[in-house]
């Protein structure tokens, strides 16, 4: 069974409440109604019920495809919200009435209907910008206790002609860490090894670099052996090898050549890059050569499940996310 359908099969069985708070968009609706249909997750969009529905004639087909919604206009909803979000934000200085306006923000009162266990997903991102997304998420929801660093990771799937090196390859950090230090590559690594068994992917991790095995000296080469070695301390049972090139860390004749005593055995499935220039580059050449299907940004270290789309995204890659952010919610 391919991951993907796997993974939808579990999310089916999960069935969470996931919020897509983009309900003007048409693409964000189209996919709120598939996965409502194939019962992928409960969907909950952020709006008022008739107000939605009579602009996008979905009057019948809401209580058709079951959708529920959430009123940021309902009065006492949006006290009870700024209340939490003076409660959550207090110790930073913030006052009560300065709460009353930030819940007029539609992914503030997104990430408080998520900080609430209003819902226990949340997927957005197809109209709002990054920074704003992520910036919300990290000051409402904040990072795992068992993290101490939020990342990401595309998940990259290949079809048949281009599965050479494995059909499933995680891509880590592609959004968030723009020059990671040696202890936040090694959480970033550490997080993507978590994320990959997740999904059910064996994990074998390599940390990239432009040298293999220290054949150049270099700042840059020295952190991510540095990485790999808190790795193998803080992991001992993780297939892992770095500092590598790509091509060592894909083919066995390569590996073998510049690093002969490596026993590592390719390919990896796992690629931590070591910046996000490189990381972002990376699987966009891969995605728009390769025409490999790029789920994400998945982000992962969050307290809750929360994931942010790209502002070109497809109905399918909202799609997608949302199964991946399902299976978030185990």
């Amino acid at each position: 069974m391919a991951l993907l359908e796997k993974l939808t099969n579990r999310a089916q069985k999960i069935y969470p409440r996931i919020l897509l708070p983009e309900s003007t968009d048409l693409r964000v609706i189209q996919a709120a109604l598939s996965l409502s249909t194939e019962k992928i997750a409960k969907i909950v969009l952020l709006g008022n019920e008739d107000q939605i529905c009579s602009q996008l004639e979905l009057s019948e087909e809401s209580k058709r495809h079951d959708l529920e919604f959430i009123d940021p206009n309902d009065e006492k909803l949006r006290n009870d919200y700024a209340k939490t979000l003076f409660e959550r934000r207090k110790h930073k200085g913030l006052e009560l009435n300065e709460s009353l306006d930030l819940v007029n923000d539609p992914t503030v009162f997104a990430m408080l209907a998520l900080h609430r266990d209003e819902v226990d997903g949340l997927v957005t991102g197809a109209i709002t910008p990054s920074q704003k997304v992520l910036g919300n998420a990290l000051r409402i929801i904040g990072v795992s206790n068992n993290s101490k660093l939020v990342s990401s990771f595309f998940l990259m799937i290949f079809d048949h002609n281009h599965k050479k090196y494995g059909e499933n390859i995680i891509f880590s950090d592609c959004a968030m860490n723009i020059d990671p230090t040696v202890e936040e590559l090694a959480e970033i690594a550490q997080s993507a090894f978590k994320s990959a068994k997740d999904l059910d992917i064996k994990p074998k991790i390599a940390m990239l670099s432009f040298s293999t095995n220290r054949s150049t000296q270099h700042s840059q080469v020295e952190k991510v052996r540095l990485a790999t070695s808190i790795c193998k301390t803080k992991l001992p049972d993780v297939d892992i090898i770095g500092n590598i090139q790509l091509d060592a860390a894909l083919e066995s004749k390569v590996l073998q050549i510049k690093y002969p005593e490596a026993t590592f055995v390719p390919p990896a499935n796992v690629l931590i890059f070591p910046n996000l220039d490189a990381a972002n580059i990376g699987y966009k050449l891969v995605q728009r050569f390769s025409g490999a299907k790029a789920i994400g940004p998945i982000l992962q270290g969050m307290a809750k499940p929360v994931n942010d789309l790209s502002r070109g995204c497809s109905v399918d890659e909202i799609f997608n996310t949302v199964v991946i952010t399902a299976n978030q919610c185990k």
